[in-house]
């Protein structure tokens, strides 16, 4: 048993050290990559282009090494209670920056910044037309991010024209995007940063999202999020039209892929 138990203590310490290497690596190649330009470019300026990957939770303050003011990602060890408030993609507000950066350290994680300003809540309830019709409102707009970027076409056809397994596709890859360590799941984390970053006065978001999750275990599978989405959303639009989604009476374009 206890040979056991020293075998997973080595696997995991091994797993963090690997991961801590990396995010070490790759800091210092951000770093390296300044190291021309001190002195000559303002350091704030420069801090600004410094991403934190080492220590994780870290932001990037100027500090003088060698006579030289530098940018360096650091823990804060201490901040001031005030100053311009901050909302995190976890969709809790901190008084500041700092704070931010304190906490995500203090827990060994990163914690996104959504916005300046504290988060913003909706005073509005979600009614049960407004609930009904989100899923469907969510799908048009995951069809216009996936379009954006793209040339523009006026016939490209809208969500009502796209056939089942088109809008299958369409909430397949917006399931890819949003799960971010790849285990064909989406936690709690993974929609709340959706919510919070994307759609922070979408109220009808966190109920539907937790609607999703018909097991009740905390995460959202992708064959969940496809039925929630597509299911619910053709449902909603046949009882409100008393017509099938991609009908041709609807259609005046030829169906195209996404």
């Amino acid at each position: 048993m206890n040979l056991i138990c020293h075998l997973l203590f080595m696997t995991i310490t091994l797993h963090l050290g690997v991961k801590g290497g990396r995010a070490q690596r790759k800091q210092r190649q951000a770093e390296e990559k300044l190291r021309p330009y001190l002195g000559r470019v303002d350091p704030e300026s420069l801090c600004k282009l410094l991403k934190c990957h080492s220590p994780i939770g870290s932001w990037c303050q100027v500090v003088k090494e060698g006579g030289v003011l530098t940018p360096k990602c650091v823990c804060p060890k201490t901040c001031q209670q005030q100053g311009a408030a901050v909302c995190s993609v976890m969709g809790k507000t901190y008084s500041n920056d700092c704070l931010l950066h304190k906490e995500a350290c203090r827990k060994k994680r990163r914690i996104g910044k959504a916005h300046s300003g504290a988060c913003l809540v909706s005073e509005a309830e979600c009614s049960e037309e407004e609930f009904g019709q989100f899923p469907y409102r969510l799908q048009d707009w995951f069809l216009l991010l996936s379009r954006m970027g793209e040339k523009y076409t006026p016939a490209a056809p809208s969500q009502i024209c796209l056939t089942h397994t088109q809008r299958i596709q369409l909430a397949e890859r917006r399931f890819v995007l949003l799960d971010r360590n790849q285990n064909g799941k989406l936690s709690r984390r993974d929609l709340r940063k959706l919510r919070y970053k994307r759609m922070p006065l979408e109220h009808c978001a966190q109920r539907f999202f937790q609607s999703c999750d018909k097991n009740k275990n905390k995460e959202v599978t992708l064959r969940e999020w496809t039925s929630c989405l597509v299911d619910r959303s053709e449902r909603w639009f046949q009882d409100f039209m008393s017509m099938k989604m991609g009908s041709p009476k609807l259609c005046l374009v030829p169906e195209s892929t996404l």
